[in-house]
């Protein structure tokens, strides 16, 4: 079957079929949702009861317990699906690897709050509805066995009612994640009627609903079913299970989790606890809390930078992209191998070194590839800060201020008080006598700038012995006496709690409260696609006590997102 082939008669049905766009034959409508943001039938319609003061999917129905605090869960988001998303539900789905084309015609994701999920940025432009039908039409192409695909989700095939209904309820469950609702049924089955009139075989018109699918709003965007009221409701059971799946595997529900929440056993905590285990059991869940770290820590900026190859000879973008690798491997052997508690990244004595890196960090290779290096006899390397994805944060001149910022924000969870007006930010040139650390000890004491500076600036003084290319010194390249003592405030208290170098400062951090509760946030926000807000201290509270009387691993935080009143509920707008 040619994409051209089959003529306008069958881009119209797609048109139709889609409820939104084809690609760029069609006029885009650049309403995601259609005019009424309908997900095109409601879960659960057939059993809902509005007049059921029991219905435990009735609006009114009380999903959480504040103690005075009010309870919202955060406004019902439609979010489209990331890259990343996007190439793991076509494989889950359609069997197909495009990943490496998704990555080449889908535009990349922009950075809002911290994530490239967060909602508010994940925009549809042209571009991403131009690689959309591409991509669908690359997809069925790449069916190595369309007759026997299509034949998994039909007993026959040939146009009839029974047919074309059996193919399109059936496989438009696993690729829109819950049943269908008539109008989108009805729509789609169009299509094979589009397909028999260009006289197109009925495997022919299958793919053709399979383009269909894969270009509409429900496949490509993560939708919820739209009430009238006010309050929260909680999430139907094919809601949940996307949200759980998205979130452990970046990726759709699988056949057994769509069978879980189509017989209504994903209720309870026991349920959603025993599936949260079973799915991070998966290699899919180790994959996809890369996407975490990678956001969570910014290691995007790792790929292709550049250092100043005078004062850096030995800095390459294989040296970058070995740290970026170490990071990786790290978090992966801590958090999956040995189940370790998360506090743990700041001061396991190990890393994960590729024979180049070991050599840059000055120690003796011991193998080929990635290979596990005890640190416990090397007092400045051990913990996540001391890595070189870390270490080159704040450009060639390993700025304090911009080490101290990403610690406050993204370790600590806290956001300093902007600067005065008209003051020049302007950071000073360092220079004899006068290095980063004589700076920032100016800035952290001067009246008008102690203020901000104080909140986070020492958090950056452990980190003082390491250039911006992320080796050890005890100079910098004008000859200054480089220091890693200070001091550091943790939220919410003026004492200053002091330190001898980085290992202490890791030490400080890992024990502390503030940055079991930012990590914890951080997922969360990761989890559910927006920032964080008052509305969801009640959640949070409830979550972050669960999580503190755990024993704090990978596994433990997924679990209190997933049992959390926020992660169980959606807002119901007037």
């Amino acid at each position: 079957m040619g994409r051209s082939a089959s003529g306008g008669v069958l881009v119209a049905a797609l048109a139709v079929a889609t409820g939104c766009y084809t690609g760029a034959e069609m006029e885009v409508d650049t309403d995601p949702l259609g005019s009424s943001g309908s997900t095109g039938g409601p879960e659960g319609s057939e059993t809902d009861d509005p007049d059921d003061p029991d219905d435990p999917n009735d609006p009114d129905t009380p999903v959480a317990q504040c103690d005075g605090m009010v309870f919202d869960p955060g406004p019902n988001l439609a979010r489209r699906l990331t890259v990343l998303e996007y190439g793991n539900t076509v494989e889950a789905v359609f069997g197909v690897d495009i990943r490496a084309e998704a990555v080449d015609l889908l535009p990349p994701e922009l950075r809002a709050d911290g994530f490239t999920n967060t909602s508010s940025g994940l925009i549809t432009t042209l571009a991403h509805i131009e690689a959309y039908d591409d991509l669908s039409a690359i997809v069925v192409d790449r069916v190595p066995d369309l007759p026997g695909f299509v034949g998994q989700y039909t007993s026959c095939q040939e146009f009839s009612p029974e047919c074309e209904t059996e193919f399109v309820e059936q496989l438009g469950l696993r690729a829109f994640r819950r049943p269908l609702g008539e109008d989108e049924r009805d729509a789609l089955i169009s299509v094979f009627g589009a397909a028999q009139d260009e006289d197109e075989s009925f495997v022919d018109g299958a793919g053709l609903v399979m383009q269909a699918m894969m270009q509409s709003p429900a496949f490509l965007y993560r939708l919820e079913d739209e009430r009238s009221g006010s309050g929260a409701r909680p999430v139907g059971s094919y809601e949940l299970a996307t949200r759980l799946s998205y979130l452990i595997w970046a990726g759709p529900p699988d056949d057994l989790l769509l069978d879980v929440a189509g017989s209504d056993a994903l209720s309870t905590d026991a349920q959603i606890e025993a599936q949260v285990d079973r799915m991070l059991a998966s290699a899919q869940a180790r994959d996809a809390s890369q996407a975490f770290v990678d956001d969570w820590l910014n290691l995007a900026r790792l790929r292709g930078l550049p250092r100043d190859p005078e004062r850096f000879p030995a800095w390459s973008t294989d040296i970058a992209a070995a740290m970026l690798d170490e990071t990786h491997r790290f978090f992966e052997a801590l958090v999956w191998d040995d189940d370790r508690p998360l506090m743990d990244l700041f001061i396991a004595q190990e890393a994960w070194l590729t024979p180049d890196l070991a050599t840059y960090y000055g120690l003796q290779p011991q193998g080929d590839g990635l290979q596990r290096y005890d640190l416990s006899d090397t007092p400045e390397r051990g913990g996540l800060l001391t890595q070189g994805s870390m270490l080159t944060i704040g450009g060639d001149e390993s700025s304090m201020v911009a080490r101290g910022l990403f610690l406050f924000e993204n370790v600590l969870c806290q956001h300093p008080t902007s600067p005065p007006p008209g003051v020049d930010t302007t950071p000073p040139p360092i220079e004899p006598g006068s290095g980063q650390r004589e700076l920032s000890e100016t800035r952290t004491t001067d009246g008008t700038c102690a203020g901000c500076h104080l909140q986070f600036e020492p958090l950056s003084w452990g980190l003082g012995k390491y250039l911006a290319d992320g080796s050890y010194a005890q100079e910098d390249h004008l000859g200054n006496t480089l220091r890693e003592d200070g001091f550091m405030r943790l939220p919410g208290s003026a004492e200053e709690l002091p330190y001898d170098d980085a290992a202490e400062m890791m030490t400080l951090l890992a024990g502390a409260d503030a940055t079991r509760q930012c990590l914890a946030s951080k997922t969360t926000q990761f989890a559910i696609g927006r920032a964080l807000t008052d509305g969801d201290d009640c959640t949070m509270e409830q979550l972050q006590t669960r999580f503190a009387q755990s024993s704090g691993t990978w596994r433990d935080l997924v679990v209190a997102i997933a049992l959390s009143p926020g992660f169980r509920s959606v807002r119901v707008e007037e």
